[in-house]
């Protein structure tokens, strides 16, 4: 046997060895059962299963209403039966289109109980957006807000719907709060009058009658939620889910970090109920554990600081935008004490961001540090979780779940690449999805096989390191190739935002002759200080932290980033200007 061969047989050994031990001290749940036992059933199954274990606790909170597991169950039963009552089968793609609402959840696991498909989709999508997402998923009953009731009279008739549910946001709130709303507001929400139009009250009175239960045996296995990808490089694409896929997420986290999971701990659910991470990560998991959602229907600034102190919220999942204008708010000095755990997801944060957050939250009595979830719809929304000991860890985002592997991909040879080198990131395991909605053509092209596996192509660029924590360096579409050289967006806005004279920036490719790609970077300049001190002091810190080919060649003012309908930045827009 060649002495090569036994050499990188032992150091391959004792390679995952070190592993094991950097895992633990990680926090990494390294001791896992050697088979988990996944919930056997739906995403309802779940929920109905807690409310046996935390009847008492308060499942859901709508600012001053809260809502019991034993009275969430309850209500979605009612659903479900006002369901059947108006003709959903078993296997319907059912419409809701809502913000974070106790309507919003009840529909939801209401179609799951009966073992039918929820079609998520934005509120705010123009008409032809929502008429496309009907259409695409062939719903015939769909829920939605009444603010978005406009858009959807308007193009009803070039779809199969044929019931529509219109319900207030302020339907699960104070009689005030509805009276306000509907004297302002609503006045504008003129709902017509049709027998294929429902208010939320005659819809559940349809419940009374149909006689029989409403439940339907689900398999894990079963397609359970349709999502939308954001639709940034052409038309969006409906991505089909299934119970497990929640559920194993659900399960998975708690083996990954348990400190989050806690039958008296409330997480704030500002993410959508229509964007994967929200979903799961915000209303699903606590639901699994007997824990509190918060639901905010829309982000508010103005109000968010009411929603963490009054409410004492324990755990904030968001997007990056969201936490650094926590940082502007003036707290008292323990006023963030309740708060235990921070998790950011949806896009990537930088470093400089992370130090400012922990800064702010441990200044105002909080011992949390911001931690990533990292995931795409296509894996669920989260796939990859940081324990808390990799909070400070630069540009790492964590462990992927239990039962679910990631491996870095070399660009050039399609092959799994070494530990420390760049290559996209791709997965595998319970968190993907089942493929595309109705294209079997990209639902393959979204998959590639390495050494007889077949793994989820992300699109990101990552690597991977002797401990097994995986990085992220950038999304592969935003990567600037520069004169033959890789260059990572997510780089240049670290070193950009040590510049205390500004509070945003992004940077973007644009196409040059000479180079083939430059580095345009768009930078947010603090109130009254000039663009020229701005730009000399930029200059300096590039000159220092950056390498002479990552160096921007030009810098761009302007009042505020703009961004997308899931508060992310929006970098195409960014290219165009």
């Amino acid at each position: 046997m060649p002495l090569e061969y036994i050499y990188n047989k032992l150091k391959n050994t004792l390679r995952k060895i070190d592993m094991k031990l950097e895992k633990a001290k990680y926090g990494y749940i390294d001791r896992l059962p050697k088979d988990i036992n996944y919930f056997d059933g739906g995403m309802y199954d779940v929920v109905y299963e807690s409310s046996c274990k935390w009847p008492h606790n308060t499942a859901l909170q709508y600012f001053d209403t809260e809502i019991t597991y034993k009275e969430l169950v309850k209500k979605i039963n009612k659903v479900a039966a006002a369901l059947k009552a108006i003709g959903a089968e078993k296997g319907d793609r059912i419409t809701v289109c809502m913000p974070n609402t106790p309507e919003a959840i009840y529909m939801f696991y209401a179609i799951n109980e009966i073992g039918a498909i929820a079609n998520m989709i934005h509120p705010l999508s123009s008409e032809k957006e929502i008429e496309d997402y009907l259409n695409q998923a062939d719903s015939k009953i769909m829920l939605c807000i009444d603010i978005s009731y406009l858009k959807v009279e308007a193009i009803i008739e070039n779809t199969n719907v044929e019931q529509v549910v219109v319900v207030s946001p302020t339907r699960s709130m104070d009689l005030i709060v509805r009276v306000i709303y509907k004297l302002t507001k609503g006045r504008k929400n003129h709902i017509k009058k049709s027998q294929h139009v429902l208010t939320w009250d005659k819809f559940l009175n349809k419940a009374n009658k149909f006689i029989g239960n409403p439940h339907a045996r689900v398999n894990p296995n079963d397609e359970a939620v349709i999502m939308y990808s954001g639709g940034t490089t052409g038309k969006p694409k409906g991505i089909i889910l299934s119970n497990l896929n929640f559920n194993a997420q659900a399960l998975g986290a708690k083996y990954l970090v348990p400190e989050l999971f806690k039958s008296n701990y409330s997480f704030m659910a500002f993410l959508p109920n229509f964007h994967a991470f929200g979903l799961g990560c915000c209303v699903h998991m606590p639901l699994y554990f007997g824990a509190r959602s918060f639901l905010i229907p829309q982000f508010n600034p103005k109000k968010f600081k009411s929603y963490i102190t009054k409410y004492k919220v324990n755990i904030l999942v968001g997007v990056p935008t969201v936490f650094e204008y926590l940082t502007k708010i003036k707290f008292k000095k323990d006023a963030l004490k309740n708060v235990k755990y921070v998790v950011s997801g949806g896009d990537m944060i930088s470093m400089s961001s992370k130090e400012k957050i922990n800064d702010f939250l441990r200044a105002h009595g909080s011992k949390a540090k911001i931690e990533n979830g990292y995931g795409l719809t296509e894996a669920s929304g989260g796939f990859i979780f940081s324990p808390p000991n990799v909070a400070e860890d630069p540009d790492a985002i964590g462990f992927p779940l239990p039962d679910n592997e990631v491996i870095i991909m070399d660009l050039k040879t399609k092959k799994e690449a070494p530990l420390g080198q760049d290559g996209e990131i791709i997965l595998r395991g319970l968190a993907v999805m089942q493929g595309y909605l109705n294209k079997p053509k990209e639902t393959e092209e979204a998959f590639i096989n390495v050494d007889g596996k077949k793994y989820l192509r992300t699109g990101d660029i990552g690597y991977i390191d002797e401990k097994g924590l995986v990085h992220f360096r950038s999304r592969l579409k935003r990567m600037i190739i520069s004169n033959g050289y890789n260059i990572y967006p997510a780089n240049i806005e670290d070193v950009t935002l040590k510049c205390n004279k500004i509070t945003a920036c992004a940077a973007v490719g644009r196409e040059d002759k000479l180079r083939g790609e430059k580095v345009v970077v768009f930078v947010v300049p603090k109130e009254d200080i000039h663009e020229r001190v701005i730009r000399k002091e930029l200059n300096n810190i590039y000159k220092k932290h950056l390498a002479k080919y990552e160096i921007p060649r030009e810098i761009r003012f302007i009042e505020e980033l703009p961004k997308t309908k899931l508060a992310k930045v929006d970098f195409k827009a960014l290219e165009n200007l």
